[in-house]
Parts: C-alpha cells; structure tokens; sequence
C-alpha cells in the first residue's frame, strides 16, 4: 500500500543590514489538524477558498493540534507585520511536475525590522487571516532562535507537494 503525503519545504535567508548573506536553509514543515481540515474542506466539500495566506513569525512552539488561538508570542513592532501570500498564480507562481509528481512554490515574502530588533523568533506559521480569526495551517523551526536586529531582513519561500511514497 502506498502512502500519500502533503510534502511543504521552506527555504529562508538571514541578510544583513549591508545586503549579505548571514544564513540560508531550507526545513520540512508540519501540517496543523486545521491545516488539513480546512484543505479537504475546501478541496472535497466545497467549503469557501482561501483569498490569502499569511506567514507570521512567533517564539512558540506549536503542536499538530494547536490552533491559531493557541499560538504565543507573536513578533511585534519594529516593521514587522505577516506577510501576505497571495491565494492564487501571484502568491504561487510556480506550478510544475517534480520527480513525477506536483509541487507549487511560492513567491519570497520579506520580514525587515526597522527602527530596532525583531525577535527572538523560533518558529514560522502559514495562516489564512493576518490575525488570529483564522486558522494555523502549517508551521516550521526556524534553523535556531533568531532576532534581526535593525536594518536586518528575512526571506522564506514555500513549496508544497503532493506525493505518494511506497
């Protein structure tokens, strides 16, 4: 019997305030359980789509069962604000074959902190709101704690697969 799966890679850049690279990785992610609810009720049930997605950086550390309510310690201040991920080919411009099987990306979304730090952060989340009515779709660890001190930025990228593995 073979096994499918909801496969989300997340590749991040640390850059610092001069434009260089300080970090770069890449980090399998978890799916929350209203993660999946809210995909297969929208993809099998008709349930209304999701117009945008919205990455937020947190120092928590969330579980499969955690919600988006659940969720602490939110970064604030300082230019931070989740980043918005388009529902559509402008927020996942990419929609192609991988190895057999398909894969969207999406596009690079930036964290900047201005006028001071931004952090410490540990983990990043998918969302479908830029507040917490929404619901927690997919989280990851950042590589390690992070804080991005003042003129210092973040990027992350996603891509999702749906693969089938024996």
């Amino acid at each position: 019997m073979k096994k499918h799966g909801w496969i989300g890679k997340w590749t991040f850049r640390h850059i610092g305030r001069d434009g260089e690279l300080l970090d770069e990785w890449d980090q399998f992610n978890a799916l929350a359980d209203e993660g999946e609810e809210h995909m297969l009720d929208v993809t099998l049930r008709g349930a209304t789509k999701t117009n945008n997605f919205y990455l937020g950086l947190y120092n928590d550390t969330p579980a499969e069962t955690d919600g988006l309510t659940d969720l602490t310690g939110e970064a604030s201040g300082n230019g931070y604000s989740r980043q918005t991920i388009e529902g559509n080919n402008t927020g996942w411009p990419t929609l192609a074959k991988d190895s057999g099987d398909y894969m969207a990306s999406s596009k690079t979304v930036t964290f900047t902190a201005s006028g001071g730090s931004i952090g410490p952060v540990t983990y990043a989340v998918l969302a479908t709101s830029s507040d917490n009515t929404g619901k927690l779709i997919a989280y990851v660890a950042l590589s390690q704690s992070r804080t991005l001190a003042d003129g210092e930025s973040l990027q992350c990228s996603m891509t999702v697969k749906l693969s089938e593995a024996a």
